[in-house]
């Protein structure tokens, strides 16, 4: 079973979003523009309260995405505490009950009809056995599995027993050959634990705040440009005034903190916010409905699903098939080999 993250993980996460990125940045230089001008009694309230928004939604979404998490362990704890196995140990190889989680490489254990296989195992006796493996296969037939003896090894019998398929009838004695995540069923659980691609609302999020930086920051630098070349025409051009130096660079660092000030107006720094909010109130109402979304941002894209397309074995799928490989006139054609592949001359 997956480690559960830790809240500092979470929290941590919260970060990679741009838009909270810019909005730190924002909320800095905010205050040291607001002290800079308004001194410390006053200056500091624009950069705390971007910084107070950014905190409640780091808090709500990493609270959300913990509790969440938490809970999902649980119910696969749960789902797993109530799993025993009868297992051979000992010098005299004594019948032990012990929890699935114990059992190691190596093992004997005794399977008997409706009970449901801990572990990728090989079977060494068998009476009658038949196992249903359409959970990992898909196929609705009852497989016989039978032991590899002398006499019926020309038959090709089959006895391998997959890790949490259902033995159907019959009883018998296994060798554990795999457990965990180097079972069958464990590596299909890796494959399927990657990293989620952005949903919709997360990818218009950062188009916006990619969108806001560069116009904020043209606008800011176009300001810049402007201030300092009317004030080098009034002051010097047409006045003909004597250029001071000091003077002069005292109006760039006021020219240089107004344009700051133009990229920190243009962030909205409320948009973030409403956006968690929104989505923390659609997870409460769809939990209502007993529907337990484990992170935030997937509220989004499970709100809106009203259909739900599935393969046999009951994993996800894109409702769409794609050719592998094709065997015909003695030939055999695969992955890249199909795109070259002529069908009028096969």
């Amino acid at each position: 079973m997956a480690e559960t993250k830790t809240l500092l993980e979470l929290i941590l996460e919260c970060f990679e979003d741009l838009m909270l990125k810019i909005l730190l940045l924002a909320a800095l230089v905010a205050g040291v523009i607001g002290v800079y001008q308004h001194g410390i009694e006053a200056g500091w309230i624009e950069g705390a309260s971007i910084f107070f928004a950014v905190g409640i939604i780091v808090t709500v979404t990493a609270g959300n995405n913990y509790m969440k998490e938490k809970q999902f362990q649980q119910l696969k704890a749960r789902q797993q505490d109530n799993q025993t196995v009868a297992v051979f140990r000992g010098l005299k190889g004594e019948t032990i009950t012990v929890p699935t989680q114990e059992l190691v490489v190596g093992d004997i254990i005794k399977i008997e009809g409706g009970s449901q296989i801990p572990a990728d195992c090989i079977l060494i006796h068998s009476n009658d056995l038949t196992c249903d493996e359409s959970a990992q296969t898909g196929e609705p037939e009852e497989q016989e599995k039978k032991p590899v003896t002398k006499d019926n090894i020309d038959l090709n019998p089959n006895p391998f027993l997959l890790a949490k398929t259902f033995v159907k009838t019959g009883e018998g004695l296994a060798l554990v050959a795999s457990v965990g995540v180097y079972t069958r069923a464990g590596m299909a659980g890796e494959k399927l634990d990657f990293e989620d691609d952005q949903t919709p609302l997360q990818e218009k999020l950062e188009t916006i705040a990619n969108q806001i930086g560069k116009l904020g920051l043209t606008v800011a630098v176009l300001t810049f440009l402007v201030m300092i070349v009317k004030n080098i025409l009034t002051s010097y051009v047409f006045s003909e005034n004597p250029f001071d130096t000091m003077i002069f660079i005292g109006n760039l660092i006021d020219y240089f903190i107004i344009a700051i000030t133009v990229v920190v107006v243009a962030m909205p720094e409320g948009l973030p916010l409403a956006v968690t909010i929104s989505l923390a109130y659609s997870v409460a109402k769809m939990k209502q409905e007993n529907n337990l979304v484990r992170k935030l941002e997937a509220s989004e894209t499970m709100g809106g699903a009203d259909q739900i397309c599935t393969d046999k074995t009951g994993t996800l799928t894109q409702n769409k098939m794609t050719v592998r490989g094709l065997w015909t006139l003695d030939k055999i054609y695969q992955n890249d080999n199909l795109d070259n592949l002529d069908l009028t001359q096969v």
